[in-house]
């Protein structure tokens, strides 16, 4: 079937090219190239006659004559370049008609080859026809033989035999087959329940700790609430024991008054028992009641007086347990906030846990392809979460992620490092040939100019072509010429006799060399298409090269961070078994990181901010130039042809002032 459709699309391929049109095409360009280089034959059999003309004229008319000279000589090259177009437009032309063109030579084989095995196969197939008659004629005479009945029947038992023993061996397999699948998932299974069982302990862990946090902020709050309840309650027990001991001041200094006023009823009473002269049986027991009274006057104003002093000392007591109590009281008020503002800074957990869990599938997502399924799209083709793929990301530990992600990342650095060999190896290749490209350029460039030193030999030969008999012939002269530079190695020319020549030496060698010129002309232009080509591809590899570079310094930023995460042990058995593959970029990571570098670039864009539009336009402009070889060298090509411009004003000037000042007439 394919060559079937190989045939055909070969057929349609040489139909399109259309082979008479395309003949017919190519006589119209073959004719239209000879015609010009007729012409170009004849303009340049002129332009040599116009050289040779303005080389016997004087110098003075050089001048004038250049010019139209020059024209020629322009109008010369601008008709080659056409020329040279016109052929590359055809030659084009053909290519991209006969580039996808089978080559018709196998095709025809093979019709020859299918033609005779047509003869063939008609000729087997009636030999298989009488074949198949005589096997026809055979069978039936086979069919009454009795030994073919027994050889069918061993061929059965033999069968049967086969069958049973295949049998035999199917069921083996399948057996094996079973068991190798069943301890594989055994394995898996029992892979599965350890796995299960150390993410329900880190669950349990979690809901411990997380448990222990709000038992711990619930026992923190009620011994809040105790304390100030248990200081609210001591200071109602001071207040109320402060109450009860103005309270008993207050009987007591109320017992004084009582006091104070019963004694002074007493003494108006023993003044007017002495004014009324009452019997002195009375005076002594008021004496002695008056004398008890005075003397409990006195104890009570005494336990008055320490009262006072019990009740000032309790009052400061209590003032300064209640200042020392609202002072506690204000710094568990302040820790009371500081626990509810942790508290509400911290009320975001279960948002942050689940954006934690989507930045870990983000980040590690992917990484096992045969665990982890493939994640379903929506009607726009974006990826969604797959909640299976998303559960078993949320039930593995951090570090088995990171160890995951550390090995695929240490794989593409190892694959990015063999791509940067195999482009460094290119690079070098390309190199190399670029430098041969080079130096056949140059020895092409020598030829040429030998070349034309040998055209202008033969110039020069020329106007002295009259002599005698034993003079030198243009055969002889061209043969001394060495066209091509090339000898043989015993040191004697390639060529041993003279190029015959017609009776016009320009009609015969000008064409040849001219051709020569031509093809050489045109395997330069084709070899500086080749040379711009690998400058484009050396220049691409470069930039590759560089964004591998920053490539692997990248990977190796997330090795470092993924570093910090690991256990000392794991962290040293890496960094002694890859010491060798960081080394090299640890020294540009810590450049890279130096902030002396960006302090620098920062006071860089600084001053360059802080500069006059002049200045910034002067050191664009000097930062253009330096950064390319090409714009210095410019540069340097114009400063000196401005320098040598106005040497040459200053002199003409200088000039053309002291002919003056000889010319000027003498005053006297």
């Amino acid at each position: 079937m394919s060559s079937e459709n190989n045939f055909s699309s070969a057929l349609a391929t040489w139909k399109d090219i259309n082979l008479s049109e395309l003949q017919k095409t190519l006589d119209e360009q073959g004719l239209e190239i000879v015609e010009n280089q007729k012409e170009s034959i004849v303009v340049r059999k002129a332009l040599a006659e116009r050289t040779k003309d303005f080389k016997k004229i004087p110098d003075d008319e050089k001048l004038n004559a250049w010019k139209g000279l020059l024209k020629s000589y322009q109008t010369e090259i601008d008709n080659l370049t056409k020329r040279s177009k016109t052929s590359d437009n055809a030659f084009l032309s053909l290519y991209k008609k006969l580039a996808e063109a089978p080559d018709p030579y196998p095709l025809l084989e093979a019709t020859v080859e299918h033609t005779i095995k047509a003869s063939k196969t008609s000729q087997l197939e009636e030999e298989v026809a009488k074949l198949r008659e005589e096997n026809a004629n055979l069978n039936r005479k086979l069919d009454g033989l009795s030994n073919l009945e027994s050889a069918k029947k061993k061929a059965d038992a033999q069968i049967q035999q086969l069958e049973e023993r295949m049998d035999e061996k199917i069921s083996e397999r399948v057996a094996q087959k079973e068991n190798e699948l069943s301890a594989t998932y055994d394995e898996k299974l029992r892979n599965y329940e350890d796995r299960e069982k150390d993410l329900v302990r880190q669950l349990s862990l979690a809901q411990k700790q997380l448990r222990d946090m709000k038992t711990s902020n619930e026992t923190n709050q009620a011994r809040l609430m105790d304390q100030s309840q248990r200081q609210d309650q001591e200071t109602l027990a001071k207040f109320a024991e402060m109450d009860m001991i103005v309270a008993e001041l207050e009987r007591a200094n109320n017992r004084a008054a009582a006091a104070e006023r019963r004694n002074e009823l007493l003494r108006a009473e023993i003044e007017a028992v002495r004014s009324g002269s009452e019997a002195s049986s009375r005076i002594a027991p008021l004496e002695e009641q008056i004398a008890e009274l005075t003397s409990e006057s006195e104890r009570l104003g005494r336990v008055l007086e320490s009262q006072k002093h019990a009740a000032t000392d309790v009052e400061t007591s209590l003032k300064k347990t209640i200042a020392d109590q609202s002072n506690a009281l204000t710094q568990k008020d302040g820790e009371i906030n500081t626990l509810r503002e942790r508290l509400q800074e911290r009320r975001d957990y279960d948002e942050i846990k689940r954006e934690l869990d989507i930045m870990k599938y983000v980040e590690f997502g992917g990484m096992d392809d045969e665990d982890a399924g493939h994640e379903p799209d929506n009607e726009l083709g974006l990826s969604l979460l797959n909640p299976a793929t998303k559960k078993a990301e949320e039930n593995k530990p951090l570090e088995v992620l990171l160890a995951s992600k550390n090995a695929r990342i240490t794989e593409e650095l190892t694959r990015l490092r063999v791509l940067q060999g195999d482009n460094d190896r290119a690079l070098q290749e390309l190199s190399d040939e670029l430098r041969i490209t080079r130096s056949e350029l140059e020895e092409k460039r020598s030829l040429c100019e030998k070349l034309e030193m040998d055209l202008l030999q033969l110039d020069q030969h020329k106007p002295n072509g009259v002599h005698d008999s034993g003079a030198a012939t243009p055969s002889d002269v061209l043969s001394d010429l060495d066209i091509g530079g090339k000898k043989s190695k015993d040191g004697t020319p390639a060529r041993s006799t003279p190029i015959p020549f017609a009776s016009s030496v320009d009609t015969s060698i000008l064409p040849i060399v001219t051709s020569q010129r031509d093809r050489f002309r045109l395997r330069n232009a084709e070899l500086e298409e080749e040379l711009r080509k690998q400058f484009q591809i050396i220049s691409d590899l470069r930039s590759e090269a560089k964004s591998l570079q920053v490539d692997n310094l990248k990977l190796y930023e997330k090795v470092r961070y993924m570093q910090s995460y690991r256990e000392e042990s794991s962290s040293s058995a890496l960094s002694a078994a890859r010491q060798d593959d960081l080394n090299k970029y640890h020294a540009r990571y810590e450049e890279s990181m130096n902030p002396f570098e960006a302090f620098r670039g920062r006071e860089a864009v600084r001053a360059f901010q802080a500069l006059n539009p002049v200045e910034k336009a002067v050191l664009s402009l000097t930062r253009v130039i330096l950064g390319s070889r090409r714009a210095r060298n410019i540069f340097v090509f114009y400063a000196l042809s401005l320098h040598l411009l106005v040497m040459i004003t200053t002199y003409e000037l200088t000039m053309s002032s002291g002919t003056e000042l000889r010319t000027q007439p003498r005053p006297f």
